[in-house]
């Protein structure tokens, strides 16, 4: 917080006003800056940015954060809202992208004021968790953690080579095959933390992109599985991929070699989590597995509401426990988080949360609890660096509560 404040010093705050979009003459401004810092195609990018903004899910006005000097738009960021998954909570999210500063005003605090504003919006409104994909070392200041790595799996084309095809017609995605492969991907998807929870609304804000899909047909014309690749380098890079079986997988595997075939490719690169079933299926061939860590930046998450959090984490933790053999034990732990006191109690399979003092209290700070949560960094890690004793009843609901997760966002979900 003392760099913000040693930004903000050249601020006369007198002549800056921060709020919410109201009037199209507004939006027109922001979209406008946005377009011009962020893009070299200024015409055609503009259409694309007034179109995305205005159909995305739940994008209200509000939701394009701004800041005018005297009148002028100096600095602006969006807020998109979505639904993301820890294991069978559900929770809201505020994705901020768009994070925008003219260049004459860069470096003089505006942005922060605005990431304090954005804040305070999101917790006003019932947000839950915040994400964002950003630069290094600035927006820690806000409890922002690095919990998304990005993966890799990696097969030379000869190797790919051995896998058998399998009975299926391949095409290009139409809007009407939306429904299928929705579904086919929630379904994969249901094991990967912090994922965003798509809707057919997705596909159709972003269908520039997914027109460029490939399905995968039965002989009844049923979609039975969809990838999404293009040439990088001398990689045929796919970054999406689904199928309603895995009976189906060799067939993914044949249909992207031959697309990679026909690209001149030397191998092919699926950007998929060790979460996502596919990635065990490419482990009986001759595979690298790439795991890419990133230091406050990147996929960041930070907590908005810590106690709506852990109310909203009740179901999940008490489905953990009456799967575990503390389903009919008691015990207490006190997670202090950013120096506040959370007493969370198991008894017979059920989960009380109370912001008050207890027994057997672990301090940790928000960015440690989100790193936590999402299964980023585990249990036995942020204990040890505490140098706590944590009774063996206590330490074993935690690890219950905090269990080994694999977090990540697909490329076509980030903001």
């Amino acid at each position: 917080m003392m760099h913000t404040m040693k930004k903000r010093t050249c601020l006369n705050l007198s002549e800056v006003l921060i709020k919410g979009v109201e009037t199209a003459e507004e939006q027109e401004a922001v979209n406008e800056l946005i377009t011009k810092v962020h893009y070299t195609d200024y015409f055609s990018q503009r259409m694309r940015l007034d179109a995305f903004l205005a159909n995305y899910p739940e994008y209200l006005r509000e939701h394009t954060r701004f800041a005018t000097v005297n009148g002028q738009v100096v600095s602006c960021l969006c807020v998109f809202t979505h639904t993301v998954r820890i294991g069978e909570a559900r929770m809201r999210l505020g994705g901020i992208g768009y994070v925008t500063t003219a260049g004459p005003w860069r470096k003089k605090g505006y942005a922060a004021l605005l990431m304090d504003d954005a804040m305070r919006y999101m917790k006003m409104r019932g947000y839950h968790l915040s994400m964002l994909f950003g630069i290094a070392d600035f927006y820690h200041r806000w409890g922002f953690a690095s919990v998304l790595p990005d993966y890799a799996s990696v097969i030379t084309l000869g190797e790919a080579d051995r896998a058998s095809g399998h009975c299926v017609k391949e095409r290009r995605m139409k809007p009407g095959d939306i429904p299928a492969v929705l579904g086919m991907h929630n379904r994969g998807d249901a094991e990967t933390s912090c994922s965003i929870i798509r809707s057919a609304a997705h596909f159709n804000n972003r269908w520039d992109q997914w027109k460029e899909a490939r399905t995968l047909t039965d002989a009844n014309g049923k979609v039975v599985a969809s990838f999404l690749g293009r040439i990088a380098g001398e990689e045929y890079l796919i970054e999406e991929l689904n199928a309603v079986d895995k009976a189906f997988y060799p067939a993914i595997l044949h249909a992207c070699l031959i697309r990679a075939r026909n690209e001149y490719a030397s191998r092919m690169r699926f950007s998929i989590p060790p979460s996502y079933p596919f990635t065990s299926f490419l482990r009986q061939y001759r595979t690298d597995h790439e795991m890419h860590i990133y230091r406050n930046s990147n996929g960041m998450l930070a907590a908005v509401n810590i106690e709506e959090i852990l109310e909203c984490m009740t179901a999940e933790w008490e489905c953990l426990l009456s799967a575990s053999s503390m389903k009919d034990m008691a015990a207490v732990v006190t997670l202090v988080i950013d120096n506040i006191p959370y007493r969370i109690r198991s008894h017979h399979g059920m989960i009380d949360i109370l912001p008050c003092p207890g027994e057997n209290k672990l301090s940790i700070s928000s960015s440690e609890f989100v790193q936590l949560l999402t299964g980023y960094r585990y249990l036995e890690e942020i204990v040890s660096s505490k140098r706590r004793v944590i009774r063996a009843p206590a330490k074993s609901l935690l690890e219950i509560l905090f269990p080994k997760r694999t977090p990540y966002v697909w490329p076509l979900d980030r903001f």
